[in-house]
């Protein structure tokens, strides 16, 4: 099987400017390019052109064609300078003035009378922004994809591993190393499939005028309803019937709600995979050839390839989320028809949710690929319970009738092996040892059964399928469609 390769953050020897990441540390190539300034100019720019085609497609008598394709054509900071917008920003005080202008100053003068022609500000900015946020999404799908077939092809290439599940950090059920692997895969699968819902119903453009009721348009006889219409469609982005200035919040909320239920996947993957390289539990070994320092102060860490770095850094990225999801809800609060408690924040959280979200979910995979289950630690975790975490079976065999002609109820059956479990453990002796020394137990059950019922290697449930199942429903499978 050919095994899947973790999505770089960036190319080889590719160094990043700081000042394009969060925080100056974080980020992925595809999302620096879907973010920052230059590239919200470049979104504005296109919205502008968009709009000149589409009211032209409606009303040549209105936009000229060849001057709606100029605008088109022009609106692009191949043609336009950024420091030229930005000047003229400092100058005005208004983005989107700004960005008219140096798009005005490069056109004929005819072309120029039709920028920004039947929109206020925000018909620019709310549909750049949902450029941005659709780009965003389907990069950080494709990234989540990527993690989740890593974690996929781990599940079936540790199917044969013993393992040792625990519930309230006790020793519970054997199981098998891939087992805990596919529930993450399958939860991070759920994610997609919300993301999904957001891609195709939470991002939301306008071209509705100050107030979302086409004023403008319908002095100069347009249909504005039919022209947000086609003009949302050409670019690929929903809207809302019945917006105000704005479209509202709440969609956006949608979009932060969702990476936030996914970095909450990511973050307990992450803890299940530091815990497992504990000097208690080492169930996990690290092959990634690239070594780190363990410790300024403990160097021993360097025997244990440092500190889990990346999985830290998960859990952080999770809190941080829960913060922005509460942004995202505060920001929802909107005086009707509009008020700009959300301009700032948005413009700061957006960009750095995605980058620092790309980021971690991309390292995370690298982890997982690396990712190797201590076999002989893994076996002893299952031996070690002496066979006591078979005691479920035995109890399911003393009140089954099929299997004893004087069946327990189960309460009796349950105190007894409860009894007889805990007396095990606490002295050291073999559950079946115990068992076969319990006179209720031998007369319900023969000797060669209880062995094979108490071999805690040979009670697996069904874990085995469960992870062939979830590894065909979900391996490769795309979450958008072409």
């Amino acid at each position: 099987m050919l095994k899947t390769q973790p999505k770089p953050r960036f190319p080889q020897g590719f160094k990043p400017d700081p000042a394009n990441l969060a925080a100056g540390r974080y980020g992925t190539l595809e999302m620096i390019k879907i973010w920052g300034p230059e590239q919200t100019f470049e979104d504005c720019l296109k919205v502008q052109g968009q709009s000149a085609k589409t009211l032209s497609k409606l009303h040549l008598d209105i936009i000229p064609e060849n001057q709606a394709n100029e605008i088109y054509e022009k609106a692009s900071l191949k043609h336009i300078n950024a420091d030229r917008i930005r000047e003229l920003e400092e100058q005005t005080g208004h983005d989107v003035i700004a960005i008219n202008t140096a798009l005005e100053e490069i056109l004929s003068h005819d072309a120029a009378t039709h920028v920004n022609k039947l929109k206020t500000s925000s018909d620019t900015t709310q549909p750049a922004r949902a450029l941005q946020l659709k780009r965003a999404i389907k990069e950080i799908i494709d990234s989540i994809e990527n993690l989740r077939d890593i974690i996929l092809e781990k599940t079936v290439e540790w199917i044969d591993i013993p393992h040792m599940d625990t519930t309230h950090l006790y020793d519970a059920l054997p199981t098998v190393a891939g087992r805990p692997f596919a529930y993450y895969a399958e939860m991070l699968q759920s994610g997609l499939e919300l993301l999904k819902f957001t891609y195709n119903n939470s991002i939301k453009g306008k071209w509705g005028d100050a107030t979302g009721n086409h004023h403008q348009a319908t002095d100069y006889g347009v249909d504005g309803i039919k022209l947000q219409e086609e003009f949302c469609k050409e670019l690929g982005i929903g809207f809302m019937d019945a917006s105000s200035q704005l479209p509202g919040l709440e969609y956006e909320a949608d979009i932060v709600y969702a990476i936030t239920r996914i970095s909450m996947t990511i973050n307990n993957l992450a803890k299940y995979i530091a815990s497992g390289f504990g000097n208690d539990v080492e169930i996990f070994t690290d092959t990634n050839p690239k070594k780190r320092k363990g410790s300024s102060a403990m160097p021993h860490k360097d025997a244990k390839g440092g500190n889990r770095i990346t999985e830290e850094q998960d859990v952080s990225m999770a809190n941080k989320m829960m913060g922005w999801m509460t942004t995202a809800l505060a920001n929802c609060e909107m005086l009707y028809a509009r008020t700009l408690y959300a301009s700032a924040n948005a413009r700061i959280d957006f960009e750095d949710c995605f980058k620092f979200a790309d980021h971690c979910i991309r390292r995370l995979a690298l982890v997982v690929y690396y990712l190797e289950v201590n076999k002989d630690k893994s076996f002893e975790r299952v031996i070690r319970t002496r066979g006591i975490v078979t005691s479920s079976r035995v109890m399911a065999y003393l009140t089954d009738h099929r299997r004893t002609s004087n069946p327990m109820t189960r309460s009796e059956a349950h105190n007894l092996i409860g009894e007889l479990a805990t007396y095990s453990y606490k002295n050291k002796i073999p559950f079946i040892d115990v068992l076969l020394e319990n006179e209720q137990i031998t007369s319900r059950i023969n000797e060669l059964t209880l062995r094979q019922i108490t071999d805690p290697l040979k009670y697996l449930g069904q874990s085995k399928d469960i992870v062939k199942i979830v590894y065909d429903k979900y391996h490769e499978k795309k979450t958008l469609e072409d």
